[in-house]
């Protein structure tokens, strides 16, 4: 009895088949390389946030915002008592810079000292400075504006509640 097996034609044809599909998995993982993270306003002030120096998206309290964050960069914020006008007329209340790192699916905000950076990873020792934001929290690499008071408003505004 002969041995029957796939034909050459077969065998390219079922191989181009699985090619195909294999490369369509790679295509979709490879699209989506990076993360979607959050910046979260808590606060009862406007937070505006700007990523790698191009366009500020303003972010009203109590809401928040998905930035995909798929290179290393940075992070700058500035929250204001009220709406910030285009001519730039309203003073931040409180800002900061922040730079992140991505790597294909993991991103986190660098922040801290470098001590015990192999047992326990960055910014452990460095949670001071940070105030009034939040860092990798709850997730590495979102952002969190929380509650805080401060003179420089007239009148404190009512937090919502919203987030």
């Amino acid at each position: 009895m002969a041995k029957r097996g796939w034909t050459t034609r077969q065998s390219r044809g079922a191989l181009a088949v699985a090619l195909t599909l294999l490369g369509t998995g790679f295509s979709v993982s490879t699209a989506s390389a990076g993360c979607v993270r959050q910046i979260i306003n808590r606060s009862a002030y406007v937070l505006t946030a700007r990523r790698d120096g191009g366009p500020a998206v303003t972010i009203p309290p109590g809401q928040a915002v998905e930035v995909r964050l798929s290179h290393p960069g940075q992070l700058d914020f500035a929250a204001y008592c009220g709406m910030p006008g285009p001519d730039g007329s309203l003073r931040p209340i409180t800002s900061a810079s922040f730079a992140y790192e991505a790597v294909i699916d993991r991103c986190f905000v660098r922040f801290g000292s470098q001590v015990f950076l192999p047992q326990l990873g960055r910014g452990f020792f460095g949670t001071q400075g940070t105030a009034p934001f939040t860092l990798n929290n709850p997730r590495q690499g979102d952002v969190v504006l929380g509650p805080f008071a401060t003179d420089a408003c007239p009148v404190p505004p009512v937090l919502s509640r919203g987030y």
